[in-house]
């Protein structure tokens, strides 16, 4: 499928420093020589020197120290014809020597480089071949057939090829399915495995004792989870069911015990607890159930106390709150304390966004259209809320690094406003204005990963409106 054109962000304005990082320009530096009129520069045996300047209309002209008339735009050099097709500076579009973008200026809008380097460096853009820190540059979204219902997306390399694979939950029609990835951005046909009732989310991990990822599936409708071996090549058995809590919503595979075997978490939406199951390598032991908040929806695992021990957070999206469960032991867990969050919140992401080395939260609220930040102390309580409005109705939520500058970002499926939202962290626990990206009616699920292996993360989102399948990719 064609590509589309790029949407790129603005650019960051935090700082000069930053806005260099992001928007680095080329520089070309170079010695005029000082004497008297009509000295010709020669009294030291050298030839005489040139420089290039930027003029008031943004192009080039080519200055010499000895006073000699010149081509005023030789071809090659940027704002004037190609050289045969190349180009000494940018490069050659429609037979003109431009900066990629389109730019034929060699100097920043703030005057000059002042870091003292004499090293020219490429700039930042989208399309000049290399992953620049700092930018985030999506295609137009490209559509794809989704099965009905697909609540969830999420990324595996199923058949083992070292390339990523996507993994549907088809709600409607009680299926999981599977596109095979290529590593160019490209995916096979669809292909449907039964998935039990109302699968819902979905984990990957490995659960029989050999090393092919296997899949599970919270079955809604069942109160069950359900576990899918995989064969290695993509392909996945009949589930075999684990009893759960009531009409379990969201689900989390992670190693909880340190064993190093897949265990689950399962947010119960209707008896408002989260199931623990650890596993035993041929599947699980019985569950334990932890009271939390009013309809749990969404899960996350680390550590929030320093103590060593894996501490549970939860969304609560019945009581406008997410939950906060520290861990006591091995596969143990305390009592549930909530903290306040926007209306419903939908789901959660868990990182440290400010860099003081402990975990934060950030819930996606649907009843309050936007997202709500508490900083950690490390000690598991958290402090006042940081609001960001992003569109209406917002569900998936996810914390990555979009832009490759080592800071967390942010992602969110704006399912009222058939959008995706990216806020771009400029460091301190600092986002930027927010990035807004069409895609489909309804988008409700929502995953990271690099499809086209390029080393910048795409996004992929399930529309519920029209039963399509979005791909963001993300290039340099």
């Amino acid at each position: 499928m064609a590509r589309q054109p790029r949407h790129k962000t603005p650019p960051k304005s935090d700082s000069t420093a930053r806005e260099a990082g992001r928007h680095p320009v080329w520089l070309v530096v170079g010695l005029l020589a000082i004497g008297c009129a009509g000295d010709d520069g020669g009294d030291d045996g050298q030839a005489p020197t040139t420089s290039m300047g930027a003029t008031a209309a943004g192009t080039t002209a080519v200055v010499s120290s000895s006073g000699d008339d010149v081509d005023p735009c030789p071809p090659g050099t940027l704002g004037c014809p190609c050289d045969g097709g190349t180009c000494l500076q940018g490069v050659c579009e429609q037979d003109a020597c431009v900066m990629p973008g389109g730019s034929t200026s060699t100097g920043s809008a703030t005057g000059p480089d002042s870091s003292g380097s004499d090293t020219d460096t490429p700039p930042a853009a989208c399309d000049n071949g290399q992953a620049d820190p700092g930018e985030l540059c999506y295609d137009t979204a490209m559509f794809f057939g989704s099965p009905a219902e697909a609540l969830f997306v999420t990324f595996a390399d199923l058949d083992a090829d070292e390339h990523l694979d996507l993994l549907l939950a088809g709600a409607a029609n009680n299926e999981v399915v599977v596109r095979l990835g290529d590593g160019n951005g490209g995916l096979a046909p669809e292909a449907s495995f039964p998935a039990g009732m109302r699968p819902v989310a979905i984990g990957v991990g490995l659960f029989d004792g050999d090393d092919t990822l296997d899949v599970v599936v919270a079955q809604q409708l069942a109160d069950t989870i359900g576990v899918m071996l995989g064969d290695g090549a993509g392909n996945l058995a009949v589930p075999l069911p684990d009893a759960v809590g009531m009409s379990p919503s969201a689900l989390l595979v992670t190693d909880f015990d340190g064993d190093m075997l897949s265990d689950v978490l399962v947010a119960n939406s209707a008896s408002n607890t989260v199931t623990l199951l650890t596993g035993t390598g041929f599947g699980f032991a019985p569950g334990v159930a932890f009271g939390v908040g009013t309809t749990p929806s969404g899960l996350f695992v680390g550590e929030l106390s320093s103590d060593a021990n894996p501490d549970l957070v939860v969304s609560n999206e019945g009581s406008n709150s997410f939950g906060v469960l520290l861990g006591t032991g091995v596969a143990m867990l305390g009592a549930h304390t909530p903290v306040p969050t926007g209306g419903q919140p939908r789901s959660l992401a868990v990182a440290d966004f400010n860099g003081d080395g402990n975990l934060d939260v950030v819930t996606a609220n649907l009843g309050s259209d936007d997202l709500q930040l508490r900083y950690g102390d490390g000690s598991g309580d958290f402090g006042a809320f940081i609001p960001f409005p992003v569109g209406a109705d917002p569900q998936s939520l996810l914390a990555r690094d979009f832009d490759g500058d080592g800071n967390v970002d942010l992602a969110v499926a704006n399912t009222g406003a058939n959008t995706v939202t990216v806020l771009l962290s400029s460091g301190g626990g600092l986002f930027e204005a927010p990035a807004v990206f069409n895609v489909g009616s309804q988008p409700t699920g929502l995953a990271a990963g690099d499809l086209n292996e390029d080393g910048i993360l795409d996004l992929v989102v399930t529309n519920l409106g029209d039963v399509t399948l979005a791909i963001l990719l993300s290039g340099a």
